[in-house]
């Protein structure tokens, strides 16, 4: 016997194996397209994320970062196309080409420093040392002869004619110890700070030396002991 279906009405639904087919490749093919959208997106945000990685390293190692850095390291070290000053001694060269102009037997000139002097070209304070002692002295270059010779009557232009080994107070000239001819005008008198100055300008030359102290005596006696104060002479 069997199973007895009403005449007219359906029997049970029954699957169709194309249709469930059908149905499994649909579904596939729409996992198929999420995970190719899945993985192309995580392609374009790795590539995105590399070439930004380029683009900072390129700002950093380009044009505008080797900019930056080369100011960095120029700021540190020369570069063989810049003049590097060894001496690093705070010396302008005009400075320098005085302190070389000294008489090295008596003036120390390692242990020359600047000194402020209105309207020189240059100016120096160094130690001297002679048979009298040592002490420091003071050297300074003009433009011309004639700005020296201002220098020295704005600061003389009250004091007596004299002779400074036996008046103080007193402008005059001076001669080397070798010689009776004038090298020079010169002046001693009293500063402020209780200081005595010995100041001296050259004819041939547009230069003043000034020595200070506060025994003048002691000083005069001093700066007869001064050598020829440069190596040379000039016209």
């Amino acid at each position: 016997m069997s199973q007895y279906d009403p005449p007219g009405m359906p029997g049970p639904l029954r699957p169709d194996p194309d249709h469930l087919l059908a149905r499994r490749s649909v579904r596939w093919t729409i996992i198929g397209v999420v995970l190719s959208t899945a993985l192309a997106l995580i392609g374009l945000f790795v590539q995105a994320a590399q070439s930004g990685g380029r683009t900072s390293g390129s700002s950093s190692g380009g044009n505008s970062g080797d900019s930056t850095a080369g100011s960095s390291a120029t700021a540190t070290t020369a570069g063989p196309s810049e003049s590097v000053d060894s001496a690093d001694d705070g010396l302008t060269s005009a400075e320098r080409s005085l302190r070389d102009s000294l008489n090295s037997s008596q003036w120390q000139r390692e242990s020359c420093e600047h000194w402020t002097a209105p309207d020189a070209t240059a100016a120096l304070r160094c130690t001297v040392s002679t048979l009298g002692g040592t002490t420091k002295a003071k050297i300074a270059t003009y433009p011309s002869k004639s700005e020296v010779q201002e220098v020295y009557l704005r600061y003389t232009a009250r004091l007596a004619e004299g002779n400074c080994d036996t008046t103080q107070n007193a402008r005059g000239t001076w001669h080397e110890n070798d010689t009776s001819t004038p090298a020079g005008d010169m002046a001693c008198y009293w500063a402020g700070a209780g200081q005595y100055i010995i100041f001296c300008t050259y004819y041939d030359r547009p230069a003043l030396f000034e020595v200070d102290g506060n025994d003048p005596a002691a000083l005069t006696d001093w700066w007869h002991t001064v050598d020829p104060v440069f190596t040379s002479s000039t016209g």
